[in-house]
């Protein structure tokens, strides 16, 4: 499945990827999906998005490349989106 918005904030200083994550959020349609490319766990953005109702897969594909999928339907979120690296 391919996503309907894909971000690739890997190498940005703090705090220009949880900004730009943000504005993708606040914008995100009902069936859209939304991958996010980061070069580490973004905690904190995780807590937001669980506090505007959108659901999330976090896939580890190195010690600095974390691809985040985003959805606000959450059965659109199934775990081999993330290739065999499923994290949560």
């Amino acid at each position: 499945m391919q996503p309907t918005v894909e971000l690739d904030v890997r190498g940005l200083e703090h705090p220009e990827p949880l900004e730009r994550s943000v504005k993708v959020l606040k914008k995100m349609k009902p069936d859209d999906l939304f991958r996010l490319v980061i070069h580490r766990m973004p905690q904190p953005l995780l807590m937001i998005a669980e506090r505007h109702g959108i659901g999330y897969l976090v896939c580890q594909k190195s010690d600095d490349e974390w691809h985040i999928w985003f959805s606000k339907e959450a059965e659109r979120l199934d775990p081999s989106l993330c290739g065999g690296d499923y994290v949560q």
